[in-house]
């Protein structure tokens, strides 16, 4: 497995000038964590200490203060977490161990934490079948939770009254370590690698209200092991708006 060092560092990019700047430092040095927005904050959860022990501490930066606060800590250590926030509500998901016997540690954590209450509880969820924790990303369209699984390539949607898993079809192939991301009514699955020697740039893309899967314009740039986040701007200050005569 590969090695990450913890750490406080945090970075402002700015899209207009297209450079980062330093911010405030995290309260907890920390890697291989999750980070999601909610109420215009952005949460930190998990991950590892530089003592490589997991972390139950939980904190969020309010961009607009410039402060980190903590809040309620997880109810248990999880590795190789994947959080996502459907409104106020950020689910986690995550394996107890870091290391097993098997090719991958199994998905066997999922958590909801509300923000506005500020309280965490553990859910017993019907997966249906087994997952590995490393190879899954969770993302959320339309305040629904959605697990795609890179490994058998489907995708699944979570109800939070039966607190059961719903299949939601399947996608023609992903890398592992592939980026995804919801956007409106579409969950985006991005590049990732088949083997050390073979990153891709493919791009997949998931309609919620056709049901259906398509291939799209690649990446520019092949790339695997990373984090996509949405940014909305406002038409006139969109940095990247095309003038148009």
């Amino acid at each position: 497995m590969r090695s990450h060092d913890a750490t406080d560092e945090v970075w402002c990019y700015c899209p207009v000038s297209r450079s980062f700047t330093p911010a405030l430092r995290m309260r907890h040095p920390r890697t291989l964590h999750a980070s999601v927005v909610a109420l215009n904050r952005i949460y930190v959860i998990g991950g590892k200490t530089r003592n490589a022990c997991s972390i139950l501490d939980i904190e969020y930066f309010d961009p607009l203060s410039g402060v980190w606060t903590s809040v309620s800590p997880l109810p248990k250590g999880i590795y190789f977490p994947e959080a996502s926030a459907c409104g106020s509500i950020i689910y986690t998901l995550g394996s107890e161990v870091e290391i097993t016997e098997a090719f991958n540690p199994s998905l066997d954590c999922f958590f909801r934490y509300d923000a506005v209450a500020n309280q965490w509880c553990q859910l017993v969820a019907e997966f249906g079948q087994f997952f590995h924790a490393t190879l899954v990303k969770s993302v959320s369209i339309n305040n629904t939770l959605y697990l795609c699984d890179l490994s058998t390539y489907k995708v699944y949607s979570f109800c939070p009254d039966s607190c059961v898993w719903k299949g939601e079809g399947s996608f023609e192939c992903a890398g592992f370590n592939a980026g995804a991301i919801g956007v409106r009514d579409k969950i985006y699955i991005l590049g990732g690698d088949y083997s050390p020697d073979e990153v891709t740039d493919e791009v997949q893309v998931y309609d919620s209200g056709r049901s259906e899967w398509q291939e799209v314009s690649p990446m520019p740039r092949a790339l695997t092991e990373f984090h996509c986040q949405v940014l909305s701007f406002n038409r006139y200050r969109d940095p990247w708006r095309r003038e148009t005569p």
